[in-house]
Order: C-alpha cells, then sequence, then structure tokens
C-alpha cells in the first residue's frame, strides 16, 4: 500500500494508508484529507451567502425510535456524528460538531460527490451545453473497449448502464475494494486504469444499480466534452452561485484527477448552503438552469427500475444524477459512506447536512435512525 504523504502538519501516530479510514483514525482522517491527500481546489467567490441564526431546534420530544425515545444527542453520538447543521428558511436552528471536525474542517463527503458532480452535470444539460445521449467513448476514446464505451451520459448519471460490479462494502473480495485502490491506494494510473479493466457487458435500460464507476466514468466523459476539470466546472456552476463560504477541496486519485465519484470535501456550512440552493431551485426560485436543474432531480428517476433493482431499505424512492430521491416524503437526498448525508426537504424549506465516521461503511445500516431524526426535526419545524 502506497504511503501517505503529509502535508502541513502531523499525522496522528500509527494512521497509515491501510487504516486511515477505520477507527480510531477515521474521525480526524475524515475531517483533514487535504491533510495527507493530494487535492485540488475548488475555488469561490465573494459575495458569501450569509447564514443568520434562527430560532434554535430543541427537539424536547426526542427522536422515537424502534425501541422507545432518544435524545437528539443520544442519535448523534451513537451514529458516530462528526458535525450536524440544520437550516429552516435559510437559517441555522441546530449546528453541532463533535470529534476531529470544526466549522472551518473541509470534511470528505464520500459519494455526497456525486450529487454535487450530478448537479453540476444537470446544469450544463439544463443549459443545452450537453445532450444525455452523449456516448461516453465519443468523447472519450480513452473508454474505447471498456465496459461504459457505450454507455450514454443519463445512463451513466442514473446508474442504469448495466455495467456489472459489485460495491458490497461487506464484502472483503468485493471488486470496490480493488477498484479504490486506484483511488488512494496502491492502484497505478488512477480512476482510469481501473475503468479500462472493466470488461462486463453493458445492458442499456438495466434496473439501477449503484455502483462507483458509473460514476467516474460519467465525470471522464463531462470533462473532455467540456475540455474543463471538475473543481473548475463545480466551481464555475455551483461553488461561486450559491455563496459558499470557503473553497473546497476535491481528492485526486493516483493517477492526478479529481475523482468524481468520492473525492470532493467541504465544510459542514458550505454543503448546506448548497442544498439549500438547490432546495430553492426546486421551488422555482434562481435563473433559469438553476429552475430546469432542480425539476429534474425532483422528478428524479425511473421509480420501476429502483423498485427492480436491491433498495429494500427505500421505497418508494428513484436515482437522479447522484441524488436520492424520497417521493413520499418530497426530499431530495445525497449520500456517502460512513455517515455522510444531506437531506433536502424543499417545499419546506429545511435543509439537514451531517458529517459522519461510522465504522460501517454502508449507509443501509443506519438508515432507520436518519429517516427519524429527520422526520422528527421537520415535524418539529412544520409548525413554526
Amino acid at each position: 500500500m502506497t504511503a501517505l504523504r503529509p502535508r502541513r502538519c502531523e499525522l496522528p501516530d500509527g494512521m497509515t494508508a491501510e487504516n486511515w479510514r477505520r477507527h480510531p483514525h477515521a474521525p480526524w482522517a475524515f475531517a483533514n484529507p487535504a491533510a495527507f491527500l493530494p487535492t485540488a481546489a475548488v475555488r469561490k467567490v465573494a459575495p458569501v451567502r450569509p447564514l443568520p441564526a434562527g430560532e434554535p431546534l430543541l427537539l424536547p420530544a426526542g427522536v422515537p425510535m424502534e425501541r422507545g425515545v432518544a435524545s437528539l444527542a443520544h442519535v448523534l453520538r451513537e451514529t458516530h456524528a462528526d458535525g450536524l447543521i440544520v437550516l429552516h428558511r435559510g437559517a441555522v436552528v441546530y449546528e453541532h460538531y463533535a470529534a476531529a471536525t470544526s466549522a472551518s474542517s473541509r470534511h470528505h463527503c464520500f459519494s455526497i460527490t456525486k450529487a454535487v458532480f450530478g448537479l453540476a452535470a444537470e446544469l450544463l444539460l439544463a443549459e443545452g451545453a450537453l445532450s444525455p445521449d452523449l456516448r461516453a467513448a465519443d468523447v472519450a476514446p480513452e473508454l474505447a473497449g471498456s465496459a461504459f464505451a457505450d454507455a450514454t451520459l443519463r445512463s451513466l448519471l442514473d446508474m442504469r448502464d448495466g455495467v456489472a460490479f459489485d460495491e458490497d462494502y461487506g464484502n472483503p473480495g468485493a471488486a470496490i475494494h480493488l477498484y479504490s485502490r486506484h483511488f488512494w491506494g496502491s492502484g497505478e494510473g488512477g480512476v482510469l486504469a481501473a475503468l479500462r479493466d472493466l470488461k462486463a457487458p453493458t445492458n442499456a435500460g438495466a434496473p439501477f444499480l449503484y455502483r462507483t464507476p458509473a460514476f467516474d466514468a460519467a465525470g471522464l466523459a463531462l470533462e473532455r466534452a467540456t475540455g474543463a476539470p471538475l473543481p473548475d466546472l463545480v466551481s464555475r456552476l455551483i461553488w461561486r452561485r450559491i455563496g459558499a463560504a470557503n473553497p473546497a477541496r476535491w481528492v485526486e486519485d493516483t493517477g492526478g484527477r479529481a475523482i468524481a465519484a468520492t473525492g470532493f470535501a467541504c465544510t459542514l456550512r458550505d454543503l448546506a448552503r448548497l442544498g439549500d440552493a438547490v432546495g430553492a431551485a426546486v421551488r422555482g426560485e434562481g435563473d433559469p438552469a438553476w429552475l430546469r436543474a432542480g425539476r429534474a432531480l425532483m422528478d428524479g428517476g425511473c421509480r420501476d427500475a429502483f423498485a427492480r433493482g436491491a433498495n429494500a431499505t427505500r421505497p418508494g424512492w428513484s436515482y437522479r444524477a447522484g441524488w436520492w430521491v424520497d417521493h413520499p416524503t418530497g426530499a431530495l437526498n445525497a449520500l456517502g459512506v460512513f455517515g455522510q448525508r444531506l437531506h433536502v426537504a424543499s417545499e419546506e424549506e429545511v435543509v439537514i447536512a451531517r458529517f459522519g465516521s461510522h465504522p460501517v461503511a454502508s449507509n443501509q445500516a443506519t438508515d432507520a435512525v436518519h429517516a427519524r431524526l429527520f422526520a422528527a426535526i421537520r415535524d418539529e419545524l412544520r409548525g413554526r
């Protein structure tokens, strides 16, 4: 395994390239990815969008659980929350940090990155700069001969390209573990080398199947089609538009490219600003491209295709461009392993952003408790 490369500080004793995603190192590592991984800047410009203080969220009745009721503090502690912020009508009504995370930490978002990149793609589609029928290998010749060569941009963004891939984090032999070595491990050539090695046939119109390589293929196609690296695209299309207070960072793979599927890192407040901007777009506020992109996200992907996939814990949902669409409650969700979550209830003007360092990578283990927590928060705020 490749050694870590500390940049601006000493690394915690005993932390290595092999164990930084495990406890006791994960809380510090997730809060400080730019300290030991190569990153590119996602720049912001003034003015900063203010986040005023609102009436504090107290949750006096607690959070209803499967067995009894728990306090908010208990839920955050048991789910290994590194930070939680709640916005209501654009104001901060709750903000909490734990472990090594602070308000200034640019925390690793893991697969929330897919939602950030997916929003950028939807904005380009809304502007007419790209076609959803764009064929990956037509704009990215490097993908010719790979499993993703014939996949369209839309099929990749909605995870319906049909390429077989095992992303079961609980299975030590799953393909995702070998693939992710090209992110920050011993895999040479970065994601591009890993994508070229995938030869499984494409089954167009397949049921939804969540796989990280699909977004890496989409990221490469988007970069080649626009002639711009992902950090620059997201800076121009999103980070400058939402009034971000801080530059974000984007982790680069072993080949020196920003990782489209899992490399984004930002502050919790800026993640909440992103959620608030998306919510406003869904409500019809903003410029035309944002309105079209917001509606496309909220309309969601094919619900039947989602239902035919392996998503028993999320009935009634769909997937569109990196966003998990909860149609029964009318909320958009962005999810990342180890407990990263962004919940946007646009009609109620509620945004919940969360960073975490849960010992279990898969978010399905905590889906139920987060659904109860978010419902309790929305219930209290609904009466205001």
